[in-house]
């Protein structure tokens, strides 16, 4: 049985944040019942092909089952009332700043049952046309453009085209009083949309849109396929964006670009943007058959956003954010004990929140990025498009993939990457020279230092001077020539690590022009790595690390002082370990200096980095540029998030800090005061701001930024262990069916849980969820991996 067509008829009470709705849902194939999903709207009548319709609960709480003769082809009409969810999922009201409002659909994964009756399962794609009754005065977004809009009695009817078969996570409505920007790509409209008053942006994000439909139109062969793309900026959002069909709904912080907005936000914005559309064909056009296969529309989405935002702006060197971001999460996530594979088996789509996580999007990313090396480029997009081709406006699997780009490259796709999406982690090769010989060996690798025997087949790229060379690794060792030998990795394009021996490393740090600051990137992430995991001594580590001191490059020095940061984190109190990082931060910062025009976007983005972190551990730094707190809003924007940390610091007044917030009206300005309020010490602090939050002063998607700083404050870190069970429960409440709360909670146990590792996991134990779980096992492993680290850092540095 299938289901071939929704119309939805829906009544909306705009101020009362309610409405009663009337759909028709047309089915094919017989059978003598259906079963539909549906949470929180009510059922007020059912009719099976004119005739009154009996229904019953299902076996969970969100099903019943319509009973019934359904014929070859049948007519189901049932009509319901519901209110607008108090969550940020289903159709609910998102409320600015300024106290105006929408109405907004987030439905991904199970959302659209929560805002109608209906068969919620990828796999039962369906056409959609929706017909939306409101006050006049009132705008209507969907999918697709109105067909027509009628006024009548001071009621406003939109009827809007038939949207193409799709699943019902990519449906979308939006009720409020907009303000639109348009721009033109071929014959297709592109919008930029918000509420009235809340639009303050340039017209970057509609030229991002058009640069991606050009570039995604190009690259897959294949035209978008809707006849308009609206970019809709939402006031309060739990995701980053969302990606439904022609109507892709962000975060204010992920869309719009103004004066305010720093350079790091505008390649994010850049990025987000490219993200969503690359879904359009990717995760739209051709969908998966069950979520097990999300992360192939996530991670390709990730990988095909470092590729068009390359080719427009090359000068950002956005590979290098690829790996400060997702590469380097998903390398950390993968590196527990309690991670997960690529390809997870989901029994229960409310589960399927937990893995929206690192592994399908930066580890995904990152395997096809070593999948495409591996094919050969121009191969691989030839798989890409013949896949793309085959199955529109349908739904597939990742093995269909992988069939496709096995035929137009003649390699052995499916087998390398079966073992590498069916299998969590990931391996490290370790080289060590023997003569005239390398000798490569290959375990998994686990900051847990477990000595673990898998191995994977590794597409290995060999750097040897002035050539490349490459070869599949596909035993757990592997003896090649040591002639002419630079680095394994080249250019970090495969999902694993690499531990030379002492000769090796010394051989290459001594010649590191001949690296690229991708190739010194993998160098010192490695470093740190095999030092947590204890394969590396403190003193080698420190010793490597320093050849780097001098580096110019903003994605080798993002990570280094990252690294530093997190030891800081560890140890608070290390004297040797915050000098160290001071004098690194402080010469890079002078070799910056002031800000100067023309300069690289890298360099002002480093700046504003590197001084947040000297604020956090350098009291007199923090004096100096907390100064500035006053003027906030006229310094530069990458410079708030340290001027606003380094008032918290030195003032410690979260009253002076709510002033400023109240004065904001600029979301990624209110963000870094909110995240700053977290390391302001004390219990009377913490209180003021749940009141805040209480108030509808800090927005409900806000609230993680105040918690997860809260969380890694080496001060207050015992107020966060004692309100822990709070914070969850306020955020479980915002974030309904989501893995939010559960990452929070894997964020900061690693931090709280020192010195009372027991008393850790006896709280989270009284807490647990299932959609809590996977975030409180992650915690847990990363606070004994921490706990071990501590003490060599105590014993060493």
């Amino acid at each position: 049985m299938k289901i071939q067509k929704y119309d939805i008829s829906l009544d909306v009470n705009f101020s009362g944040h309610s409405y009663s709705g009337e759909e028709t849902i047309t089915t094919e194939g017989e059978s003598d019942s259906l079963l539909l999903n549906v949470s929180g709207p009510v059922i007020d009548g059912v009719e099976l092909d004119g005739s009154n319709a009996k229904f019953e609960k299902g076996s969970k709480s969100d099903e019943i089952i319509v009973k019934g003769k359904f014929r070859n082809k049948s007519s189901l009409r049932i009509r319901f009332h519901a209110e607008a969810s108090k969550t940020l999922m289903g159709l609910y009201l998102a409320r600015a700043v300024d106290g105006s409002e929408m109405l907004t659909t987030q439905f991904e994964s199970t959302g659209a049952r929560m805002a109608f009756p209906c068969v919620d399962d990828p796999s039962w794609k369906a056409v959609f046309r929706l017909t939306v009754k409101v006050d006049d005065g009132l705008d209507v977004i969907s999918n697709m453009p109105p067909e027509k809009v009628e006024t009548s009695k001071g009621r406003k009817t939109y009827v809007f085209h038939e949207t193409p078969r799709m699943s019902t996570y990519l449906l979308y409505l939006g009720i409020g009083k907009f303000e639109t920007r348009a721009g033109k790509y071929k014959d297709k409209d592109v919008y930029l949309s918000g509420l009235k008053n809340n639009l303050d942006s340039t017209d970057f994000p509609i030229t991002v849109g058009k640069q991606s439909l050009e570039f995604f139109d190009s690259y897959f062969g294949i035209n978008y396929a809707l006849p308009k793309m609206h970019l809709i900026s939402v006031p309060e959002f739990g995701a980053g964006a969302m990606e439904n069909w022609g109507a892709i709904t962000f975060r204010e912080t992920a869309i719009l670009v103004n004066r305010n907005t720093s350079e790091i936000t505008k390649k994010r914005v850049a990025s987000v943007i490219a993200h969503e559309i690359a879904h359009q064909w990717f995760g739209d056009l051709v969908t998966m058959k069950w979520w097990n296969d999300l992360w192939l529309n996530e991670s390709f989405a990730t990988f095909m956003m470092y590729k068009m935002v390359e080719k427009y702006y090359p000068d950002w060197y956005i590979t290098g954010e690829m790996m400060l971001t997702r590469a380097a999460g998903a390398f950390n996530d993968d590196s527990l004990q309690k991670t997960h594979p690529i390809d997870v088996d989901v029994k229960d789509p409310e589960t399927v929140a937990q893995i929206f996580d690192q592994i399908s999007y930066g580890k995904g990313g990152m395997i096809l990025r070593m999948i495409e090396k591996y094919a050969g480029y121009e191969e691989f997009r030839q798989g890409i498009q013949s896949y793309l081709k085959t199955f529109s406006y349908q739904n597939a699997t990742g093995s269909d993939l992988w069939k496709s780009i096995e035929k137009t490259s003649g390699k052995p796709i499916s087998k390398v990457m079966e073992a590498w999406i069916k299998r969590p982690g990931y391996p490290y090769v370790s080289v060590k020279k023997n003569g005239d010989k390398l000798h490569l060996e290959q375990k998994r690798f686990l900051l847990d230092g477990t000595q673990s025997k898998e191995t994977w087949p590794i597409p290995l790229t060999l750097k040897r001077k002035g050539k490349e060379e490459a070869l599949l690794m596909e035993s757990d060792h592997l003896d090649i020539d040591a002639h002419d030998f630079v680095k394994l990795n080249s250019d970090e394009s495969g999902f694993y690590r690499v531990l030379y021996d002492q000769a090796l490393y010394e051989n290459m740090l001594s010649t590191m022009k001949d690296l690229s600051y991708l190739d010194r990137w993998g160098i010192v992430s490695d470093l740190y790595a095999f030092l947590v995991s204890g394969k590396l001594s403190f003193e080698d580590y420190a010793r490597y690390l320093s050849k780097f001191n001098g580096d110019k490059d903003n994605t080798v020095v993002q990570e280094i002082s990252s690294q530093y940061q997190q030891l800081y984190l560890l140890d608070p109190k290390n004297r040797k370990l915050i000098d160290l990082a001071v004098k690194f931060y402080r010469t890079q910062i002078e070799r910056l200096g002031s800000m100067k025009k023309g300069e690289s976007v890298n360099d002002t983005i480093l700046r504003g980095t590197l001084s947040t972190r000297l604020a956090m551990i350098d009291p007199t730094f923090a004096s100096e540029i907390s100064k500035k707190f006053d003027s906030l809003e006229e310094e530069v924007p990458d410079m708030r998030g340290a001027i606003a940390l380094a008032a918290a610091l030195h003032f410690s007044d979260v009253r002076k800090m709510a002033e400023k917030l109240s004065g904001l009206k600029s979301d990624e300005d209110r963000v870094k005061i909110i995240s700053a309020m977290g390391y302001i010490k004390g219990e009377e602090s913490y209180n003021f701001v749940i009141k805040l939050i209480d108030e509808g002063k800090i927005k409900k998607q806000d609230i993680t930024s105040y918690f997860s700083s809260l969380g890694m404050s080496p001060s207050n870190r015992d107020l966060a262990f004692k309100v822990l069970p709070e914070i969850v429960k306020k955020m479980s409440s915002v974030f309904v069916g989501t893995a939010t709360p559960g990452r929070l909670i894997y964020g900061v146990t690693q931090y709280i849980g020192l010195g009372r590792k027991k008393e850790m996991e006896e709280l989270l134990k009284k807490i647990s969820t299932p959609l809590l779980e996977r975030g409180i096992a992650q915690g847990l492993e990363s606070l004994a991996i921490n706990e071990k680290l501590l003490k060599t850092l105590e014993g060493r540095s």
